[in-house]
């Protein structure tokens, strides 16, 4: 048996450093991007829905471990990752605010159910499932309001956390947060009160997340490990001891497997299973993505929309997609060549968390293929001397006849957009038009 000391400084000092080192390195995402900001790309690898989504792929990252160490680490000691090492978690433990209202606890037993259903969407195929994971969230918000836009989600989250309680989004919404709860259920350490506990509710009226049940003489799964409980409580610091055998908390997600738990399991997996095609696929659309970017259908599966390759790009050619472009695609970064080029920096491949933009060699990707309207072109309609497309594409794709009109080599063009975006016709006279497969055969 351990004695649970009191970790104030410590706790601030650790949360504070994460959030502040993530708003940091995200802010060094420019040109030229230094070698360090990769510690934000590591890091964000400890979430271990990301290794879910490249297992359902089919495929064991290099860096598998580091999600499998998260999980090791719950399964010690419980969801020290959400109290001590989630930057949205540090962010949101700054909040002013008491421990969770008694009346929301009839949400418990929806939070197995959500989870499943953000589990779900994952495994049909829809990114959008980790678009709610602590990391990818709060750099994507980050991001927004680097390029002076609202930071809509990260509001509603702070706004929540101040109307109901701070950690509202750590305990009922967040799939990372919840995950690591239903698997500390067995976890090996718990922290429970002292001996000569005397029930004066101090610890529950302290504990953020609402885990500190002296009845139960035991905190439930969603304990941070903050010691709020031990630096408050009157009668002793509270002990850290093993679980006894074959207990297993059931408390914090609700599910007792009862026929009402079941049924809200099951409608969840059927409305995920309703819902995932709408966000999986846009029929019939494909914007022109960034270099490296995988074939649609297994970009919209791995895309996160955590806005990194938007803040990274140096010609801030890449854009996310309006709502209008629908669910499937909305906030996914695609590429409006005529707006801006793309100076092929690969930037957004080294700053890509999931995969979804491959680190291939440029000679390697199609982008697009830039196609010329003969109609529009001052060289093919008018006979005048242009190539600004030509002295424009980096790549040497473009070449011209023996009367000087320009024309495409496809097995050099990339479809980086220069041609497009220099053409001095209106509408541009090249445009390039994405292909179906991103990779050179």
């Amino acid at each position: 048996m351990m004695k649970l000391f009191p970790l104030r400084i410590w706790r601030t000092l650790v949360s504070t450093a994460v959030l502040a080192a993530t708003i940091v390195l995200l802010a060094k995402y420019t040109y030229p991007l230094p070698a360090y900001t990769e510690i934000l790309l590591w890091y964000s690898r400890l979430d271990p829905l990301l290794l879910f989504s490249h297992l359902r792929a089919g495929s064991f990252p290099a860096w598998g471990l580091l999600p499998i160490a998260t999980i090791l680490l719950t399964l010690a000691a419980g969801r020290i990752f959400c109290g001590w090492l989630c930057p949205l978690g540090g962010l949101l433990a700054m909040l002013h605010g008491g421990p969770p209202p008694h009346w929301i606890k009839k949400l418990d037993p929806y939070r197995f159910p959500w989870l499943l259903f953000i589990m779900a969407l994952l495994i049909f195929g829809s990114g959008w499932a980790m678009y709610f994971s602590p990391f990818h969230l709060l750099t994507e918000e980050l991001s927004r309001i680097w390029m002076m836009q609202v930071p809509w989600v990260l509001l509603l989250v702070i706004l929540l956390g101040l109307a109901i309680f701070p950690r509202f989004w750590c305990v009922y919404l967040c799939p990372t947060g919840l995950l690591l709860s239903f698997i500390s259920r067995w976890r090996f350490f718990r922290v429970k009160p002292p001996v000569t506990c005397v029930h004066c509710g101090i610890c529950e009226t302290v504990c953020p997340t609402g885990a500190a049940v002296p009845d139960l003489a035991m905190t439930t799964a969603d304990c941070l490990l903050c010691g709020r409980c031990s630096e408050k409580c009157p009668a002793a610091f509270f002990d850290i001891v093993q679980h006894q055998k074959d207990s297993i908390d059931s408390t914090s997600t609700g599910s007792t497997f009862t026929r009402r738990e079941v049924l809200r399991s099951g409608t969840a997996l059927v409305v995920a299973g309703a819902v995932a095609p709408v966000l999986s696929r846009s029929a019939g659309a494909n914007p022109l993505r960034p270099p490296g970017a995988l074939d649609e259908d297994d970009f919209l599966s791995r895309c996160s929309r955590c806005g990194r390759c938007i803040k990274v790009c140096p010609s801030n050619c890449i854009k996310s997609m309006p709502l209008s472009s629908g669910p499937a695609l909305f906030l996914t970064p695609y590429i409006v060549a005529r707006e801006a080029r793309c100076e092929l920096t690969q930037h957004c491949q080294q700053v890509c968390p999931t995969g979804a933009i491959a680190r291939v060699p440029i000679t390697n990707v199609v982008m697009g293929l830039a196609e010329i309207d003969h109609s529009q072109c001052l060289g093919w309609a008018h006979g005048k001397l242009c190539l600004l497309c030509k002295e424009q594409c980096p790549q040497h794709a473009i070449d011209s006849d023996d009367k000087d009109r320009p024309t495409v080599r496809p097995e050099l063009c990339v479809g980086c957009g220069a041609c497009e975006n220099g053409c001095p016709v209106e509408p541009a006279a090249i445009v390039v038009k994405p292909l179906p497969s991103r990779r050179r055969k």
